[in-house]
């Protein structure tokens, strides 16, 4: 399931294209941000795929090597156990994942892939992790998972190759990669030996029982209402600007502030620490770097004038905090 932070940064880079767009209906821009989680989950099922293939690769491997001109005795007792890998296995048996699979078109399987999914196997096979792996001649399914999640840990997280080769497929999977990434490790360690092929994948957006999903109407409210009181909001913020001049304030840092008081006014149940620390977390990786002190400043002075205003208005879980 998606994270609010990540959903928080979709919605910040939908406000920003829908700032600059001669296209100002919000219909539009909203199918445009439903479009980029969309992607998401399309780029975190191409990562789900990856182990398949590199198996598969693993297997090619062994049978190429033995059917060298003069094969060593290494090449004719082959080592199968990361390509006959159990986990991997179990996860490809999985329906749900089989059928996202066919629904995305997902694959490695254009020459371009092929080449990317041998220098990646290649890469995985210097690997300590691999190597300690490969040397242990025992076998289980927990084992081979635990391989695998290490794998995730250690080699995909973070991984510049994938993550600027899934760039090149889809800007946006630049700085998705890495949440997408944490995604696949959260489904794989709910993947157990004797769950059955039909259970189904984690949505992408968390549900209750009866089915709705908070998060995906989180993300909707959030960026229709940031944008209908637009006026209201910037005049809230251009009243606490005090020596600067708006010229003068990044326009990434000035989306965010209206993002955070939008959250602050009209999303009861969510924390007004947790607004806080959610808007100048994301402004250090988004803005400028001065852009932490500047909105967790501005955001201080902006409370205080709002609960004056008793525009703010904590339930339940808002309460805390």
């Amino acid at each position: 399931m998606i994270s609010r932070n990540t959903i928080r940064i979709k919605v910040m880079q939908a406000l920003y294209e829908y700032r600059f767009s001669s296209d100002t209906h919000i219909d539009t821009a909203e199918k445009k941000l439903m479009q980029t989680f969309d992607n998401f989950y399309n780029l975190y099922l191409q990562l789900l795929a990856l182990f398949g293939y590199l198996t598969y690769t693993a297997e090619q491997t062994i049978e190429a090597k033995m059917q060298r001109l003069l094969p060593d005795e290494t090449d004719l007792q082959p080592n199968y156990k990361f390509a006959k890998n159990l986990f991997v296995k179990k996860l490809e048996k999985n329906i749900s994942l089989q059928n996202a699979w066919r629904k995305y078109n997902i694959g490695w399987s254009n020459d371009i892939d092929i080449m990317f999914i041998r220098k990646t196997y290649e890469q995985i096979t210097h690997l300590p992790v691999f190597v300690n792996y490969m040397q242990n001649h025992s076998r289980s399914f927990d084992q081979d998972k635990a391989f695998i999640i290490e794998l995730v840990e250690s080699f995909l997280l973070e991984n510049e190759d994938l993550c600027n080769y899934f760039g090149e497929k889809n800007l946006h999977w630049l700085h998705d990669y890495n949440d997408a990434v944490i995604l696949v490790y959260n489904t794989l360690k709910q993947f157990t030996e004797n769950q059955k092929p039909e259970k189904a994948l984690p949505t992408l957006f968390k549900t209750n029982a009866n089915g709705v999903s908070e998060d995906q109407q989180f993300t909707l409210d959030l960026f229709r209402k940031t944008i209908k009181n637009n006026k209201e909001y910037t005049e809230t913020v251009i009243k606490k600007l005090l020596n600067w001049e708006i010229d003068r304030v990044a326009c990434m840092d000035f989306i965010l502030l209206k993002m955070a008081v939008c959250e602050f006014c009209e999303f009861p149940t969510i924390p007004i620490r947790v607004t806080l620390n959610e808007y100048i977390e994301i402004s250090k990786y988004y803005s400028t770097h001065k852009s932490k002190n500047f909105i967790n400043g501005m955001l201080d002075n902006i409370l205080l004038d709002l609960k004056k205003e008793n525009k703010i208005n904590k339930q339940g879980r808002g309460l805390k905090g």
